[in-house]
């Protein structure tokens, strides 16, 4: 018993001596990072800073709720509007390029406007560009009045899908969001409609992330910018709507970290900075809420393989580049797949050693690389004193597999 402790010590002194470039964590400690990189430096607090946004609803694509306001609160949602105008177009089947005729609607003087003439033939793929990238109301309407024979009919049609959808608090009057006494809708539902919109319709997801498009108008060939601020300003912002009444602002937006997509809405802001400001905050706060988990890190020795060309001596795996994923606290467990040679398997230097795909609520945290590096251990004990860490009890970890 005393010849097997000497030779164990021996073993691990020998290693740490050849490897003393690598950093032993244990796993409870290396894997749970708290909060993460949206503001690592500032305290966690209960609620996100917003400054104007009357009602606010934010979720993740599992549909963890992080955070709710005045969510059910029924408000204007003006040019949000276009994304369920947007849906129902494409649900017609409508080719993007049939040619459309255009009617100059009768809108109020400061409506935004492409300002198509009745004299130009935008394809139908042109118009639903020009009003998901610059929210031209005048495209809005022709879009519904070419798809469905009038606005009634095309309103109709989106009141359908608004139920079908399963937003019961909200209810349409018209395709572009313009205010009405009966056109609103809340928080949630919006988001549920986000939420649905990028899913399911790639061509909306690509349309609400286009910083300009292009179109005909007149004759001329024009230049549209997007109205969404964030594209530009916020890392990760996917879009989708602006929206402007005069009794204030609004956004429906989607962002994505680290495989963490977010989805929210802010309602009843008061500048057209604010509801961009507020949804920043909202977004920051929320990515606060996810822990940081680290998945693999070129500091961690995770194992000894036998070296092919010399039995006697030994190489080392480690994780061939740092990877962390963000995790849901209160959601379900985190899993892990791990695919690795078996430990007969004889490794070169530089040899990649496997990978490991780690995943809660149906969503990929991230993955996992290993390798082996090029410095070699002989004359050690055949003794498995390390193992992989992905291979720890899931109680120690907190995890299942």
């Amino acid at each position: 018993m005393r010849s097997s402790k000497r030779l164990l010590a021996a073993w691990v002194l020998a290693l740490v001596l050849a490897l003393g470039m690598f950093v032993f964590a244990s796993p409870r400690q290396a894997l749970a990072e708290g909060s993460s990189d949206a503001s690592q430096s500032q305290a966690f607090s209960d609620e996100p800073n917003l400054t104007q946004a009357q009602a606010a609803y934010v979720t993740d694509q599992a549909g963890n709720v992080l955070y709710a306001k005045n969510e059910d609160q029924q408000m204007p949602m003006a040019s949000i509007t276009k994304i369920m105008t947007a849906m129902v177009a494409l649900d017609s089947g409508k080719s993007l390029d049939d040619i459309c005729t255009i009617t100059v609607p009768d809108l109020q003087a400061d409506a935004q406007m492409a300002g198509y003439t009745a004299t130009d033939t935008p394809t139908f793929g042109e118009l639903m560009r020009v009003m998901l990238v610059y929210s031209a109301n005048d495209a809005a309407y022709n879009i519904a009045v070419n798809v469905a024979g009038s606005e009634d009919a095309f309103v109709d049609l989106m009141n359908q899908k608004a139920q079908e959808l399963g937003m019961t608090n909200t209810h349409f009057s018209n395709p572009h969001g313009l205010a009405e006494d009966d056109h609103y809708s809340t928080a949630k539902d919006l988001v549920t409609m986000g939420r649905y919109a990028l899913e399911h319709y790639p061509l909306i997801a690509q349309l609400v992330s286009t910083e300009s498009t292009t179109g005909t108008v007149n004759g001329q060939q024009v230049t549209f910018s997007s109205t969404d601020k964030l594209l530009s300003t916020y890392s990760g912002a996917r879009g989708i709507k602006t929206g402007t009444v005069e009794t204030g602002t609004c956004f429906l937006g989607a962002s994505e970290r680290q495989n963490v997509q977010l989805f929210s809405c802010v309602l009843g802001c008061t500048t057209d900075a604010g509801r961009f400001a507020d949804t920043a905050a909202l977004w920051d706060w929320a990515y606060q809420k996810y822990n940081r988990i680290t998945m693999s890190t070129t500091k961690w020795l995770l194992g000894m393989r036998t070296y092919a060309y010399d039995f006697s001596a030994k190489v080392a795996y480690v994780g061939t580049q740092d990877s962390t994923g963000l995790a849901w606290p209160d959601g379900s467990d985190v899993t892990y797949q791990t695919v690795a040679p078996t430990q007969a398997a004889l490794l070169e230097n530089g040899d990649g050693y496997g990978w490991s795909l780690w995943m809660q609520d149906n969503r990929t945290l991230g993955y996992g690389f290993y390798g082996t590096q090029a410095k070699l251990v002989r004359n050690v004990s055949a003794w498995p004193v390390f193992e992989l860490p992905l291979f720890y009890s899931a109680s120690q970890l907190g995890m299942s597999n």
